[in-house]
């Protein structure tokens, strides 16, 4: 390939010269030297390759003719016009006629159909060729091409709806996180109450248990032996308690005891006591006859609690003697 910068005209001459002797074509040797087909031709005048236009031979070929060999060797149509003298509308009646003659009529149509403006298509092939798209992607790119303003319009109000429904997922997100420690906290109180219930059921068997018991019992001793015995026992326990000064004293405080246990407004009563001023005769009987209602409750009580303690003591020793004892 010729270096238009490196080498001398003639050198260039001789390299055209070179490549039409070796049967190179116009558009070729164009390419390769940088000259145009003037040059060439004028080249292969000077050196005989072809006949001068004032030969016999040239007045025997019609410009038509010469135009159409001219084509053929690769020519521009303006460069046509000027070697043979002939109007534009003529040159490119004869190109037409050329691209007929070679099968690219349809070719030619569409060229002067966009007046030679090559450039839009070549890169509209470029980018089916980049994105790998056929004619169909093309044509639907065009179809759609007109709802642009109309698509961006709709992916607008598309983009704000998104936004509104991410906003809205994550107030949904907050609230499903809020219900679900609400439902945890609901589990755990759940579980308190089953616990509770529980014990409950556990408590209301064993005292079914005991009713049970309390019922067996009573039918065992419910006829006059059954009933001389319980008197005897109970006799016997009473006796022995009133006997014995340390046991008379023991189950007293712990009767006392148990009733301020089960009565807890009698803790008041012996918290006002406890803070009363002075221990005289007279502070006490003044501290008494205010409470009298109160001592009178807490005597009955320990009264029953005592009396609860004798039962207690008389059944479990009724229920360990056999039951044919003498009376």
């Amino acid at each position: 390939m010729v270096n238009p910068f490196e080498q001398t005209p003639a050198e260039k001459e001789e390299y055209v010269l070179d490549m039409v002797r070796r049967g190179y074509s116009y558009q070729q040797i164009m390419k390769a030297c940088h000259v145009s087909p003037n040059d060439i031709t004028k080249i292969k005048r000077e050196h005989g390759l072809i006949e001068n236009n004032t030969s016999n031979n040239a007045g025997k070929i019609s410009k038509e003719t010469h135009a159409l060999k001219l084509f053929k060797e690769g020519w521009k149509a303006l460069d046509v016009a000027i070697e043979l003298d002939l109007e534009p509308d003529t040159v490119f009646s004869i190109q037409k006629k050329f691209y007929q003659l070679i099968g690219l009529d349809e070719f030619n149509q569409a060229y002067h159909q966009i007046n030679g403006n090559l450039g839009p298509f070549l890169q509209i092939i470029d980018s089916m060729n980049r994105f790998r798209m056929n004619v169909e992607h093309i044509l639907d790119a065009v179809k759609y091409g007109n709802a642009l303003p109309y698509l961006h319009h709709h992916y607008v109000i598309l983009s704000s709806r998104i936004h509104h429904l991410e906003s809205y997922g994550y107030k949904l997100h907050s609230q499903f996180n809020a219900m679900a420690n609400q439902i945890g906290d609901y589990k755990y109180a759940l579980d308190n109450c089953i616990n509770e219930f529980e014990q409950k059921r556990n408590g209301l068997l064993a005292l079914d248990y005991q009713t049970k018991n309390m019922q067996n019992f009573i039918q065992e001793f419910d006829n006059q032996e059954g009933y001389q015995r319980i008197k005897k026992e109970s006799t016997e326990q009473v006796t022995t308690i009133i006997k014995n000064n340390r046991l008379l004293v023991a189950v007293t405080v712990s009767s006392t005891l148990e009733a301020i246990r089960r009565y807890p407004y009698n803790q008041q009563l012996f918290y006002d006591l406890s803070v009363s001023p002075g221990h005289s005769i007279s502070n006490q009987k003044t501290w008494i006859q205010s409470h009298t209602t109160q001592l009178l409750q807490l005597s009955e009580q320990v009264q029953n609690e005592i009396a609860e303690q004798i039962a207690n003591a008389v059944i479990s020793n009724v229920k360990s003697l056999p039951y044919n004892s003498q009376m």
